[in-house]
């Protein structure tokens, strides 16, 4: 009951405060406040709109309002304001079709956001407008955008100019590897050879992740689910990262129901999700670890675990594993294991599925990332 009747009194407080309140306040404003009457002659021009305008109350009062307006937008304006005022709404946004534009002193045009309401005083219609000057936002907005343009040329350049080059590498290292001559090349310049094929697959493998996630941000990571039996695809996924747990002296192994559901996904990028993963888990196991892929379904989804026995990641790192280029420090050293994209473009391919990805871990326990995916039956799978 007090709360009540405190709640009352600021009501009726409010409405006992005086006029002379309300008009400092909208004097003080850093918006534009500007009143205009039922012929747009301007009546109240506040502090904020001689800043924003360079005009003073004195030059404009009395003046039409499309002093303050580009010439281009005059009659559309007086047609806006007349219609406003044959509504029967009180307030709304202005420029919800269209760029609002003011008008300085100076002649400089610039963008705006704006509000208007009408109020009836003493029979008469006055309308009210509180114009925010947005150049300072239409700038960033601005920069950012070329500076997205830019990466995208950037990106363009790195997949065409820095892709071409390691294909090839990669090309004639294998043609070396495995070409009918081979057994009359020295083992020493087979070793080189092998070593050079693997740094072409790896600035490949980079260029490709680089790609992936500047198509994320950009919201153009697209997938095309169909149905597929993933079982084979899984094995698949183990089988090819064998060999990096092998050389580290971790084992890899899997613990899945038979036999497992068919999904609704993109087979390559559901593919391209397990061996970021699952590759992750390896190179942060040592010697002498486990690395261990599970799955079972819930409901309409299945979730996929993949669990290792390597130090684990403190807790305050946790929330910033998925942000790309970063690496979680293991044994207070920040060890760098390739460019840091690998679980964020996991990250973004579980999203584009409809699922969800998280990570439990802790110091001296071990790490394991869980992830969902749409089952075949999933009602709200994307369309195939």
């Amino acid at each position: 009951m007090k709360n009540a009747a405190e709640a009352a009194d600021r009501a009726s407080m409010s409405h006992t405060l005086p006029p002379e309140l309300f008009s400092g306040l909208l004097a003080i404003a850093a918006d534009a406040v500007i009143a205009v009457d039922h012929e747009q002659r301007i009546i109240f021009f506040n502090e904020g709109a001689e800043r924003i305008f360079g005009w003073s109350a004195a030059e404009v009062g009395g003046q039409y309002l499309e002093v303050l307006l580009p010439a281009r937008f005059r009659a559309v304006h007086r047609g806006h304001v007349h219609g406003f005022g044959e509504a029967h709404g009180r307030a709304r946004l202005m420029g919800d079709r269209q760029q609002i534009s003011g008008l300085r002193k100076s002649g400089e045009e610039f963008p705006a956001e704006a509000a208007i309401e009408r109020i009836e005083l003493e029979g008469r219609s006055i309308y009210a407008t509180v114009l925010r000057d947005i150049s300072a936002r239409q700038r960033a907005e601005d920069l950012l955008h070329q500076a997205i343009r830019s990466r995208d040329d950037m990106m363009g350049i790195v997949s065409h100019d820095l892709r071409n080059p390691a294909n090839a590498v990669k090309m004639l290292a294998r043609s070396i590897l495995t070409g009918a001559d081979v057994e009359h090349v020295a083992p020493d310049v087979l070793e080189r050879v092998e070593v050079m094929r693997q740094a072409a697959e790896q600035m490949d493998a980079l260029i490709q992740d680089l790609l992936d996630m500047t198509r994320m941000e950009g919201g153009r990571l697209v997938v095309s689910p169909r149905e597929v039996e993933v079982g084979p695809l899984i094995a698949q996924s183990i089988e090819a990262l064998r060999p990096l747990a092998d050389a580290g002296g971790v084992t890899l192994r899997s613990d899945l129901p038979a036999p497992l559901p068919a999904l609704r996904v993109d087979p390559d990028r559901v593919r391209q999700l397990f061996s970021n993963v699952i590759g992750n888990a390896v190179k942060f196991t040592p010697g002498g670890g486990i690395v261990t892929l599970s799955a079972r379904t819930d409901g309409d989804l299945m979730e996929v675990a993949v669990a290792d026995t390597g130090e684990g990641i403190p807790a305050a790192q946790l929330p910033h594993v998925f942000e790309r280029f970063y690496q979680a420090s293991r044994s207070g050293r920040a060890a760098r294991h390739g460019a840091g994209l690998g679980l964020p473009i996991a990250c973004g391919i579980v999203e584009a599925h409809g699922g969800r990805i998280w990570i439990e871990s802790a110091p001296g326990v071990g790490t394991t990332v869980r992830f969902t995916l749409p089952l075949l039956t999933h009602p709200g799978a994307p369309p195939g």
